[in-house]
């Protein structure tokens, strides 16, 4: 365990996560122990909506810089704020400002194509940045040896139809009578679908002959009719895509990362933050049994029948409970119980990730006026929305912390 770093995270529950000392300078790693390899995956969550413009406001304030000492280069304070107003655009805000993120070197991390040191800018959002940022400083901390984080997710994705593992597949046959009723369906709507809309286009033509202001024509899209395999092909797709990334970064761990010396490497951990898109078309009803399958095929894949899982909860009502028997509540019940389950109990866990909702940005998102009566205000904490967790960089640096806490718990 690396004793030499200066920087100290808290990480329970909702302690502040605190910078002690300045931000050390991240050099890579001398031991020849085997690389690390933590494998995170999900939908959009995952992905990180950790906006970098409330963070770099926050940083100019002495009641919350703190949080992100190690976020910034040198841990300047007053170097990162000079150089994001130097180069911040006010009539543009589409220009990207020139942020002063530290480089992490003793870490590495692989995104869908890009790779290199843990560093900000490997979230959805440009040069944001979600949980594996701070999971990655966590476990960086703790090993002496280089750690590599494979990050694989995609927004909008099911658990129960894109991530759905191999166990959990229905047969060609079942499939196929799926694509069966679903083409009729969607040939029925394609059908009504067109006489509407060629009935408001006609409607909307006929009175813009004389309208000043002319309406905009609606055009049909109908939705497709599949083969079987194609509509098969949906299920599964994403788990797919995930081992493929998975195995194609390993298989050319020297290519992307110069700084690896054939020490090897073994996958440590598996973190899973994910739940939205499951609450839609019945799909959080099999979402327990779903889950159980998605971590005995993962273990199975990559030849790690033990490897610690960390489940992030659903939190999107922040540190109110769900509503009583709604999808959500049952999809978190359901991550609740593969945790406990005797199968997995002595090396897998569920994170409430409720606790961290950012209360001084959801204070303003819900106020009189909601975000909009003051944008300015509302984008020094969040800049999204509920089911992004507001956007908040808060968040997601809590929430990465607690995810890479939970997993060296597991490690012991």
């Amino acid at each position: 365990m690396k004793t030499r770093q200066l920087l100290l995270l808290i990480l329970f529950s909702a302690t502040p996560l605190v910078a002690l000392a300045e931000n050390p300078a991240f050099a890579p790693s001398k031991d020849n122990g085997k690389v690390k390899v933590f494998i995170l995956a999900g939908q959009s969550n995952m992905e990180g909506r950790g906006f970098p413009e409330p963070l770099s406001w926050q940083v100019t304030q002495k009641k919350y810089r703190e949080r992100y000492t190690h976020f910034l280069k040198d841990g300047d304070y007053d170097a990162f704020a000079k150089k994001v107003a130097e180069t911040t655009d006010a009539e543009d805000r589409r220009k990207t400002p020139t942020y002063l993120w530290s480089v992490r070197r003793d870490v590495w991390i692989n995104y869908l194509g890009k790779h290199g040191d843990l560093t900000v800018g490997y979230g959805a959002p440009r040069e944001g940045f979600g949980p594996e940022y701070n999971f990655g400083h966590v476990v960086g901390n703790h090993y002496d040896e280089q750690v590599l984080l494979i990050k694989t997710s995609w927004g909008g994705r099911a658990l129960a139809r894109g991530f759905l593992p191999p166990s959990s597949m229905l047969s060609d046959e079942e499939y196929a009578q799926q694509a069966i009723e679903q083409n009729a369906q969607n040939e029925k709507w394609n059908t009504e679908e067109k006489v509407k809309v060629e009935a408001f286009n006609a409607r909307v033509t006929e009175e813009n002959k004389t309208a000043a202001k002319k309406k905009r024509l609606r055009q049909f899209r109908p939705r497709p009719i599949v083969t079987a395999a194609e509509y098969k092909d949906q299920f599964g797709k994403d788990y797919r895509n995930m081992v493929k990334e998975v195995h194609e970064c390993l298989a050319s761990i020297g290519e992307r990362f110069p700084g690896y010396r054939d020490q090897g490497y073994e996958i440590k951990g598996f973190v899973w933050f994910q739940g939205w898109n499951d609450q839609y078309q019945d799909r959080w009803l099999s979402y327990e049994k779903n889950m159980a399958n998605l971590i005995r095929d993962v273990r199975k894949e990559f030849k790690a029948p033990n490897v610690s899982v960390v489940i992030g909860q659903m939190g999107h009502d922040g540190k109110e409970a769900p509503k009583p028997d709604s999808p959500r509540e049952i999809i978190m019940k359901a991550q609740a119980a593969v945790a406990v389950d005797d199968e997995f109990k002595d090396n897998a866990v569920c994170i409430n990730t409720g606790q961290y909702w950012d209360m001084e940005a959801h204070a303003i998102y819900t106020g009189p006026g909601g975000w909009q009566k003051d944008v300015a205000k509302w984008r020094q904490f969040g800049n999204d929305r509920p089911y992004h967790y507001l956007g908040s960089p808060w968040f997601f640096a809590q929430v990465g912390a607690a995810f890479g806490d939970a997993m060296l718990e597991l490690q012991k």
